[in-house]
């Protein structure tokens, strides 16, 4: 596995903050995205993330947690604008997780995963949660955001493109969807918005699908 950080993302969303790159065999099999829908895969990034899952750029994860404990004390960073939580496929690798969570503290370091809900990999969460270390259950579907949210962990959740246009929606067993601000606003990034890092939130992130493939996201976002 390779994995890649950039101090200062060029992504106006994303605003000028840290980011990383995982290689893409971290990316569950079971993610509905993984065979169309990915918006990382196209553009500059999917370039980007081709060059580190073939070991063009990155580097080893010993050599990446270096770099991350070396990040400012309290600084807000992305883990993975494209890849998945360390361990390749639907498993989470617990020791590298727990590393990263480590190599995290004293930092607001988030992410997302899209790994299958398994008793291992909630523990894995959960164990690098308490660290400090925020990571979001990604669904594909308002529905599959109510099912992840009996976890008590931060859900996020891929919503059809027309979601865009409003603010707050709900999922069918009534839990509150804050649409991504950084979406509905040209002023509005990451850095500083900040929501998905709070872990003790009470409602879900939803992300309007875009992008070149935001049909096929669509679709899934609808079931």
């Amino acid at each position: 596995m390779n994995y890649h950080i950039s101090i200062k993302s060029s992504n106006v969303k994303t605003g000028s903050m840290p980011v990383t790159t995982s290689s893409a065999a971290t990316c569950p099999d079971s993610c509905p995205l993984k065979s169309g829908g990915c918006y990382a895969k196209t553009s500059f990034l999917g370039m980007h993330w081709s060059k580190v899952t073939s070991g063009k750029r990155g580097e080893s994860i010993t050599n990446f947690l270096k770099q991350v404990r070396e990040l400012p004390a309290g600084i807000l960073w992305r883990h993975n604008q494209a890849g998945d939580l360390p361990g390749k496929g639907d498993s989470i690798n617990t020791r590298d997780l727990f590393r990263l969570a480590k190599a995290n503290r004293g930092k607001r370091g988030f992410t997302y995963t899209h790994k299958p809900p398994t008793a291992k990999n909630l523990n894995a969460i959960r164990a690098a949660s308490k660290e400090g270390f925020t990571i979001n259950l990604s669904a594909n579907s308002v529905a599959h955001a109510d099912g992840l949210s009996r976890h008590r962990l931060p859900v996020v959740v891929v919503l059809p493109s027309e979601a865009v246009k409003m603010r707050n929606l709900f999922t069918p067993k009534g839990r509150k969807v804050v649409v991504c601000p950084a979406t509905r606003s040209d002023y509005i990034t990451c850095k500083s918005c900040g929501l998905c890092q709070k872990a003790d939130r009470d409602f879900i992130i939803g992300f309007p699908a875009h992008g070149t493939m935001s049909a096929k996201a669509d679709a899934i976002a609808s079931h």
